[in-house]
């Protein structure tokens, strides 16, 4: 049938329009979100693992808590001292963070084992075991309460017969407190109990160690004198020490004497460690 001009103009311009569209840059081109493969905070697509981390995350990092909530909102349901357990495992390189290479390893377990919570769950019985044990260590020492602080480390370590000097608590400090805010979380102290061999000798569980919590009480008592933690005594602030001893008939030797025992190195001070040793073998 016959178009007037009017009418073929506008259906020039139509096809003119229509081809204009198809032949633009994909880059013009509106943006499809593709379902769980768009990642809405980036404006990137990427795979689904990805995704999640950094749904859960912060600057690339995952803390102990990030982890416990996405679990939480995942359906992995698992006590919280075995995700602190968990964490521990995944953050391989220990920087006390969980990075997305060391996120992936894990998520992808439920391609090639078909379980993600499984690979959660305590390893053993007797890394059951010594979790639960670390979990009431600390909860004991700090009230219940979810960090410890400096000092309550420092008085950790005292009481199992090691005092630590100022740099040596502000090296165990550097080591314990990943995420640098001036307290130990319980990830945090988990991973000392579990890993530093250096203080291996103060991990121990007094309920179960006879040994560990009788030099807990000699500790405590030597505490009871050396008011400010230092983990050193003078002979003047020995003397009421000794005093008590005598009195509950513990020791009959002179003052001079149990200084002269007491005092290994002779520098003049009765450290713990010495007076530990010596009334190890007094009684």
């Amino acid at each position: 049938p016959y178009l007037g001009s009017s009418a073929l103009g506008l259906t020039r311009a139509f096809c003119e329009a229509a081809s204009h569209r198809l032949q633009a840059p994909i880059e013009h081109m509106p943006r499809q979100t593709a379902g769980s493969n768009f990642n809405q905070r980036t404006g990137q697509r990427c795979g689904l693992s990805q995704i999640i981390f950094d749904e859960y995350s912060e600057d690339g990092s995952m803390t102990a808590e990030q982890l416990k909530r996405l679990c939480a909102q995942k359906g992995f349901e698992c006590d919280e001292e075995e995700l602190d357990a968990a964490f521990v495992r995944l953050d391989a390189d220990e920087t006390g963070f969980i990075e997305y290479p060391e996120f992936l390893e894990w998520w992808k377990k439920q391609d090639e084992c078909g379980d993600r919570l499984e690979s959660l769950r305590y390893q053993s019985s007797e890394q059951k075991r010594k979790v639960v044990q670390a979990r009431g260590s600390f909860l004991n020492l700090t009230g219940g309460l979810g960090f410890m602080t400096r000092e309550q480390f420092q008085l950790r370590c005292y009481s199992e017969g090691y005092s630590l000097s100022d740099w040596e608590l502000d090296e165990a400090m550097d080591q314990l407190d990943k995420d640098g805010n001036g307290t130990v979380e319980f990830a945090e102290y988990l991973r000392w109990r579990l890993k530093d061999d250096r203080f291996a000798h103060l991990q121990h569980d007094e309920e179960e160690d006879e040994q560990a919590a009788y030099v807990h009480k000699v500790c405590e008592f030597f505490r009871t004198y050396d008011t400010d933690l230092k983990g050193t005594l003078s002979v003047e602030q020995f003397r009421p020490l000794y005093e008590s001893m005598v009195e509950a008939e513990e020791v009959t030797a002179t003052l001079e004497q149990c200084v002269a025992d007491v005092d290994n190195n002779g520098d003049g001070l009765i450290s713990l460690n010495e007076f530990l040793k010596w009334y190890s073998g007094a009684e």
